[in-house]
């Protein structure tokens, strides 16, 4: 880690001044919920007993909206139909704010849920209910294949597919079509008499595998109860389908009447929404909206990142959507079990906000008759907090970016030091582990200014001792070669003597020695005279492939006992770099020399040469052990082998892969060495640019 970055984090600690301020306003912020919870459920309390007090509010009564009475009766159109009985769904109807155009069409109908009853795939109905003042209005679309119409010269028992509303005024209302367009209600007067209701209006559409009939009749009609089925007629017989049943009581019809929204509205609240259910989830009435009313004065992003801090203390809370079926939220299955509950939801679709709902149960007679849901935004509480943390948020920034900016200032100026000293340590050592005469030092007194100046020192020291190992080998090579010959003339001349067997032994076995000896000197004179030779080099046009053809019948002579191939991936006969011939012979007998050695008899060596956009690769490929990933990337340093543990009399210091290094950088180019794939064997590749 860089020291920038190292006291940057050093500076966060002043972190710990925001921090503890907002640890302060969360403290804020959990008690003004608490109070907004307790606030909450009082204010809910009192509605509660208000309603228990009151408990004709609580009943809907919906046939006293109207006397049926009222109601004119037209008794002509007469006809028979059988008696039915009641049956055991539930009708609900949403509110409407205007009337719908009874025209057998859905697309005036708002975007309320449909009611689906299906018993199979040929008897399925969908319906919607909804009511605009005193008036209900009934869409139903109903799967049929064919449809079949009435005909008015036939009893109307038997005749043609219909609709029939089943109510609480112990009447069946038939919705019989002629023909497409407007339909005329009926209704029983006797078990074989029928009557037409001028107060309804209906229309029906015929489609291709449905029709659609969309009914409009008052309110006062139904008197609190509704179901409905239906009859399929076709040409060999007669279905009847659909949720009424005979022998069941006629479920009630479940509304929002006015009279219970007016009684609501009176303690109504800004930023509060109160919702009347029965027991089985019913939404009865509603009134009011969760909205906050109060808006924060802080810029939006600050009020943003506030909420953002206030987020962790909510976790795990439910996603609140509005408009759910409240049947399902865990508020209203404790009010059932007649518990007040209290629980907050999170808005999925405002960001780091939340909903607070509170579910108290009405009583009547012991029992619960009723509960009211109070809904509030967690924004009456968090737009109080807002200001004073906009006010700690601008001072803990000053304070911080101050602070921050010196330290910065700072640790640049120090790094900016320390990536010179560094800088200058790394250029002292070339690639070729050269170590240069010059390295700057400073004069400042302080720790860096110290470093530098022994840095300068100690690589003073390292470079004289690296000329004197570079020179070493030859200064060796040279001195002792005098000696050396001596050895070698004492032992010829020792063999012209008369020697028993175990003297002419030693004699053998010192002159062996000697040779060997010869061979390292040598050896370690060798790439001092590579430097020279490239030191004095020039390069000129060689035709790479040329060359190596004639190199693999020589060495295929040399070494018989492995087999040398050469592979010509380029796609011509001549590949032209620039390159000093004799030292690309000298690269390729260490590299064939090296894969003699490690190959196994009879092992297979490939050299191939192929072409890569501006650069040639010549690879060379041979069986035998794997290298040690500890050593992949020291192979071609001065003095590394890894033929120690090989049972060899060869005299190996080295130096081979060494020079091919040397010769290849002189080219500028590249070699790496890696296992083969198949790990069999080992891959040497070299990239030169071509001409």
């Amino acid at each position: 880690m860089t020291l920038n970055k190292q006291l940057f984090l050093v500076s966060l600690l002043l972190l710990s001044i925001p921090w503890s301020g907002c640890q302060y306003l969360q403290e804020i912020d959990a008690s003004l919920r608490s109070g907004q919870e307790q606030t909450l459920r009082a204010s809910t309390q009192v509605i509660v007993k208000a309603l228990s007090q009151s408990p004709e509010a609580l009943t809907l009564d919906t046939h006293k909206n109207a006397s049926v009475d009222d109601i004119k009766v037209d008794d002509s159109n007469v006809d028979r139909i059988h008696e039915a009985d009641a049956a055991d769904s539930v009708f609900y109807c949403h509110p409407m704010n205007y009337q719908i155009d009874t025209d057998g069409y859905a697309d005036g109908w708002p975007k309320i849920e449909w009611s689906v009853w299906s018993s199979t795939a040929a008897e399925h109905v969908s319906y919607r209910c909804a009511i605009h003042k005193n008036q209900l209005m009934l869409f139903f679309d109903v799967k049929n294949s064919e449809m079949v119409f009435n005909n008015p010269t036939r009893s109307l028992a038997s005749n043609g597919d219909r609709v029939v509303l089943v109510t609480g005024n112990e009447k069946e209302y038939i919705f019989a079509a002629v023909a497409p367009g407007k339909v005329t209600g009926r209704y029983f007067k006797s078990p074989h008499i029928t009557y037409r209701e001028s107060s309804i209006e209906a229309s029906l559409i015929d489609n291709v595998d449905r029709y659609q009939l969309e009914i409009s009749m008052p309110l006062a009609l139904v008197k609190g109860k509704l179901s409905f089925y239906i009859i399929d007629e076709s040409a060999s017989s007669s279905s009847r389908f659909g949720p009424y049943e005979y022998d069941t009581a006629v479920p009630e019809l479940i509304y929002q009447p006015d009279r219970i929204r007016a009684f609501l509205s009176t303690y109504a609240q800004a930023g509060q929404r109160l919702s009347l259910l029965n027991p089985d989830g019913w939404l009865i009435a509603s009134i009011g909206t969760a909205e906050p009313t109060s808006t924060s004065k802080s810029h939006w992003l600050l009020q943003k990142f506030y909420r953002g801090l206030l987020a962790g203390r909510y976790q795990g809370q439910p996603d609140y959507f509005d408009g759910v079926n409240f049947f399902g939220r865990n508020e209203f299955k404790r009010a059932r079990k007649g518990q007040s509950s209290s629980l907050w939801y999170k808005d999925p679709l405002k960001d780091h906000h939340h909903v607070l709902a509170n579910a108290e149960p009405i009583f009547l007679d012991g029992q619960v008759a009723a509960i009211l849901i109070a809904e509030q935004s967690s924004e009456q509480t968090a737009t109080l907090t807002d200001q004073a943390f906009g006010r700690l948020f601008s001072l803990s920034i000053i304070v911080m970016g101050g602070a921050t900016l010196t330290l910065l200032a700072y640790a640049s100026w120090l790094s900016w030091r320390i990536r010179k000293l560094s800088k200058a340590t790394q250029n002292a050592l070339d690639e070729r582990g050269i170590i240069s005469n010059y390295y700057p030092h400073s004069n400042a007194n302080d720790e860096i200014g110290v470093l530098s100046r022994n840095y300068g020192e100690l690589m003073k020291r390292i470079g004289d001792y690296t000329v004197y190992l570079q020179t070493l080998s030859r200064k060796l090579s040279h001195e002792l070669r005098t000696p050396l010959a001596i050895i070698h003339s004492s032992l010829d001349n020792l063999e012209s003597q008369q020697l028993d067997s175990q003297s002419r032994i030693y004699q053998q076995r010192a002159k062996e020695g000697a040779l060997r000896l010869g061979k390292i000197l040598t050896a370690m004179s060798e790439a001092k005279r590579v430097e020279e030779i490239i030191e004095h080099s020039e390069l000129e046009s060689v035709d790479v492939i040329f060359l190596v053809t004639e190199l693999i019948a020589a060495y295929s002579d040399l070494y018989d006992g492995h087999t040398i191939n050469f592979e010509n991936n380029v796609g011509r006969s001549s590949l032209l770099v620039n390159a000093v011939p004799d030292l690309l012979v000298q690269m390729l007998d260490k590299l064939i020399e090296n894969a003699v050695s490690f190959c196994p008899p009879a092992g297979v060596i490939v050299i191939a040469i192929d072409h890569r956009r501006t650069t040639l690769e010549l690879t060379v490929n041979n069986d035998g052990p794997l290298l040690p990933k500890s050593m992949q990337n020291q192979l071609f340093d001065n003095m590394v082998s890894l033929r120690e543990e090989r049972e060899s009399s060869a005299t190996h210091l080295g130096l081979g892969l060494y020079i091919v290094s040397l010769i290849v950088n002189f080219h500028s180019g590249s070699i790496i060495a890696k296992n083969r794939d198949d790990n069999r064997g080992v891959i040497f590749s070299i990239n030169l640019p071509i001409e």
